[in-house]
């Protein structure tokens, strides 16, 4: 993550916009004093798994699941893809 005046934006903008592209860094752009009117400039791919993981953490249900679902592939609890698909 780095950190940019709006100016340099201005400047670099296709630059700042590769360099995004290609290694899913972010950039928070700042626009005065006021820490609350910078914007952020992320990937679709980063942005696409920030939304993701929002959605699969927004309930205690879904969080229950991943927990558990960790804690099995922690104790080698695994199936291999034909296992799994074979018990179906």
């Amino acid at each position: 993550m780095i950190a940019i005046p709006v100016s340099s934006l201005r400047e670099k903008l296709k630059s700042y916009l590769d360099r995004v592209s290609r290694s899913l860094e972010v950039i928070i752009v700042s626009r005065g004093s006021n820490e609350d009117d910078a914007v952020v400039i992320m990937s679709m791919k980063e942005y696409n798994a920030l939304t993701e993981t929002g959605h699969l953490m927004s309930t205690a249900t879904n969080r229950a699941r991943l927990k558990g679902s960790i804690a099995e592939m922690e104790a080698g609890k695994t199936k291999s893809p034909k296992e799994f698909n074979r018990k179906r």
